[in-house]
């Protein structure tokens, strides 16, 4: 992909104002901005629309009908969504923390809406990620996506990403050791010298529990001579998709495998699946564009 395109944007919420007025989807953004930036403060809908410039009943009418969810359910996802996040990625944080950062009023009202949304607990989503596999992790992820017709939003996006087999050469980087691998901690801990990174998890791994997945991440963006592991070269179905999610980012991998499936390729399970951050935007609300590339056989 050339670097003066802009990426696939895998995000509902930009796919949904797009077909709006100017006026109106200014007053969206506004709203959905709030809703993302003040969950601490646990304002709730009807709050929102008024800091909007928007009347409560006609942001309720216009918010269902274009997202498919009124707006109080779609903060209650949200602040599902940044929970399971901070469970997942905060492990130091006491679950009451947690909890109160999210907007609830209390451990128990978030657990309550873990039961209630999710059929889950918080111990259980921490655990997850140790003895959990990928495919739990997506089942879990699916009940926060923004619902659809038939399909969720980010997966009927991945849907129409746009996709291309590129030939690479043997690439190589100097490995790099994280404690453990996710995105989300090496953007906190090293900020834009993530995109200097690139990760390598073998598919033939991609079915197994988290603990048992090994990867490989190493920094391309040294010299030669200090290269001390190899990517082998050949053909990669590849994609360029800005997302501001973890559901998001399961639907793009899972998009891809999907669309090598439907275009007829064979996937080389002998390879790896590819994952570099083309650019980060280190901030609450911010997203990241990744390339993600599957081995192909031909």
């Amino acid at each position: 992909m050339n670097s003066n395109e802009t990426p696939f944007a895998l995000v509902p919420e930009k796919a949904l104002l797009a077909s709006l007025p100017e006026h109106y989807k200014k007053r969206f953004e506004t709203a959905l901005l709030l809703m993302h930036d003040t969950l601490t403060e646990g304002l709730c809908w009807e709050q929102i629309a008024k800091q909007s410039a928007i009347s409560p009943y006609h942001f309720h009418r216009q918010f269902t009908l274009l997202f498919n969810e009124t707006p109080g359910q779609y903060l209650n996802r949200l602040r599902l969504q940044y929970a399971v996040y901070l469970l997942f990625t905060a492990k130091h944080k006491k679950i009451t923390d947690i909890a109160l950062l999210c907007g609830y009023s209390s451990s128990q009202a978030m657990a309550k809406a873990l039961k209630r949304e999710l059929g889950t607990t918080a111990k259980n989503i921490r655990q997850l990620i140790h003895s959990g596999t990928p495919e739990k992790t997506s089942e879990l992820m699916a009940k926060l996506a923004h619902p659809g017709n038939e399909h969720s939003l980010e997966t009927q996006l991945a849907k129409s990403m746009p996709c291309e087999l590129v030939w690479y050469p043997t690439r190589g980087m100097k490995k790099q050791h994280f404690p453990e691998f996710d995105w989300d901690i090496i953007f906190e801990t090293i900020g834009e010298k993530s995109t200097q990174l690139i990760s390598a998890t073998p598919v033939s791994e991609l079915e197994r529990p988290w603990k048992d997945i090994s990867y490989t991440i190493g920094n391309w963006y040294v010299p030669e001579e200090d290269y001390d592991h190899y990517l082998p070269e050949g053909y990669f179905l590849c994609c360029e998709v800005y997302i501001v999610s973890d559901v998001a980012y399961i639907a793009a991998i899972e998009g891809l495998f999907e669309q090598a499936e439907k275009l007829g390729y064979e996937v080389d399970t002998s390879g790896y699946l590819i994952e570099m951050v083309r650019h980060v935007e280190l901030t609450l609300t911010g997203g990241a564009t990744f390339a993600f590339q599957i081995p192909i056989i031909t």
